[in-house]
Order: C-alpha cells, then sequence, then structure tokens
C-alpha cells in the first residue's frame, strides 16, 4: 500500500454540525476500499471496545486465539466484520469486510474481505486518538478547517 494519506478533519455535516472525519486519500481520490473497512471500524469503535479488541488482538498474535468458527468474525460493529485466524484472514493481519460494500465476504458479494496488519490498525487508531485529543473539549464550528495528515503504513 503505497502513497496513501490518511486525513482527519473536521467535516461540516449539517447547519451547526460538524463531526470529526478519516478519510483515506491516494492519487487525489478517496480511497473507499480503505475508508469503507479499516477507517469505518476504527472511527465507530469506541476506547472500551478498543481495549478489548486489543485484548483479543494480542492473543491471536501469541496464537492462543482460537476461534469458536472460523467462517464468522471474530469480532464486529455495525457493518463491518473483523477476522483474526486463518483462512479468512492472513497470517499476522486482520480481515475486515463491510457487508454493505463489495468488500464482504458474501459469496454473492463477490467482494473480498480486506487485509491489513496488526500494525497498521494499531498505527491508524494511534493517530485517531492524537486527533481526538487535539480537538476534545473545543468548539467544532471554531477550528472547521483542522486536518491532520500521515501515511498509511505499509504492510
Amino acid at each position: 500500500m503505497k502513497n496513501k494519506t490518511l486525513v482527519f478533519r473536521i467535516a461540516k455535516i449539517a447547519e451547526k454540525s460538524y463531526l470529526p472525519r478519516l478519510s483515506c486519500i491516494e492519487n487525489n481520490d478517496y480511497n473507499q476500499v480503505i475508508g469503507r473497512t479499516l477507517l469505518d471500524f476504527i472511527t465507530q469503535q469506541r476506547p472500551k471496545a478498543d481495549i478489548e479488541f486489543e485484548e483479543l488482538l494480542q492473543q491471536a498474535e501469541q496464537g492462543t486465539y482460537q476461534p469458536e468458527d472460523p467462517r464468522f468474525g471474530d469480532w464486529g460493529i455495525n457493518v463491518n466484520e473483523i477476522w483474526l485466524c486463518p483462512p479468512v484472514a492472513q497470517k499476522g493481519c486482520m480481515a475486515i469486510t463491510n457487508e454493505n460494500t463489495e468488500y464482504s465476504i458474501d459469496p454473492d458479494s463477490g467482494g473480498e474481505p480486506q487485509q491489513f496488519t496488526f500494525n497498521q490498525y494499531r498505527t491508524v487508531l494511534k493517530f485517531w486518538r492524537e486527533c481526538l485529543q487535539m480537538i476534545e473539549g473545543k468548539d467544532l464550528s471554531t477550528i472547521e478547517d483542522f486536518r491532520r495528515e500521515m501515511s498509511l503504513p505499509e504492510r
């Protein structure tokens, strides 16, 4: 994954309503593959769930986690499902789907889950948290042009 830039910004979503957003830009275009899988998953998680997921991730890395049924995701939030073990996830990676897109594991969709390394997940999560801390307690309408960028790490 080369030349992919993560962008954190404050977006105006309605009159006097602002929301932190995380997107991935590649060659001046929105990268839907990363946005609808990894970034959706990260931005929809909540801190307590992040901690629980990290514990599960560590078990998968250490080889102590065994899924009950590998056909089903090990973790999920909204339309995103995450697998941490083969056969769906590659070794050292997490496979993420979005059931409302072609990035689904449903055989009828013809899509494939997206593979991200554990390091990519952790790096993006850290970036997201740092950006949220920078804007914490501020009136988002006064910082509408707030923007931070970083490169998505390669595998």
